[in-house]
């Protein structure tokens, strides 16, 4: 038969230990909440990196799929189908003032005059820079000047209205000679497409340029093809 001092004794070392288990498992679980707390936030911010990384394509898809509209809109005819003047494609008179895509220098000179009497060298998506302004390589610019940029319609796009956007600026090339089969043609053009994305404040901004082949060629060829930034 034990001792009562030894009973005493085991009833204190088994009261400690009692103790001690109780702070030691609320720390684990201090631990494992805070580790299950930091494993939430780690697949929140995955979550969000992905989602924006997945914006940031469809708005550069979107905009890639602006670029041959534009160039259907360059290359298009002076005549409608339904036989009436396409104004895209026909200089009119003196007393018209809307933008259309030139095809000599005198009708060039032309458009210039009617896109000089504004704040904006573009009207309708069809512009006329007289210089090479660095502004036009930056993505800031261009989200700027939707108001005279060409929308390209929900028919064209699988986001909607009012969801991308595209300029076609035209530039005489040197040395462009008479309209014959094999002279080189007249122009080239520096097409730029705005795309918003799905979330706040998502955008892309992408910029080529194209040529015809010939001058009556109804093929061409980009000649660069970048996303510009700020």
């Amino acid at each position: 038969m034990k001792h009562p001092s030894h009973l005493h004794g085991f009833a204190i070392r088994c009261i400690t230990a009692r103790g001690f288990a109780l702070p030691t498992l609320m720390v684990m679980l201090a631990l494992a909440s805070i580790a299950t707390l930091l494993a939430m936030r780690n697949l929140w911010v995955n979550d969000q990196l992905l989602n924006a990384e997945a914006d940031q394509l469809r708005a550069l898809h979107k905009a890639e799929a602006a670029m041959p509209v534009a160039l259907a809109d360059i290359m298009g005819s002076a005549t409608n189908s339904d036989g009436t003047n396409n104004l895209r494609h026909t200089a009119g008179n003196t007393t018209q003032t809307h933008a259309f895509f030139p095809t000599s220098m005198s009708e060039y000179d032309l458009l210039r005059q009617r896109l000089g009497t504004l704040t904006s060298p573009c009207s309708a998506g069809i512009c006329t820079p007289h210089t090479l302004d660095p502004k036009a390589m930056k993505a800031g610019y261009w989200k700027t000047q939707t108001a005279s940029a060409m929308p390209v319609s929900a028919a064209d796009t699988p986001y909607g209205d009012n969801t991308a956007w595209y300029w076609v600026e035209v530039f005489p090339q040197d040395g462009a000679n008479a309209a014959t089969a094999t002279a080189r043609p007249p122009f080239a053009y520096r097409i730029t497409a705005l795309a918003h994305g799905v979330m706040p404040g998502s955008a892309t901004v992408l910029q080529a340029v194209w040529a015809k082949h010939s001058n009556t060629s109804l093929t061409g060829q980009w000649h660069s093809w970048h996303v510009l930034h700020d």
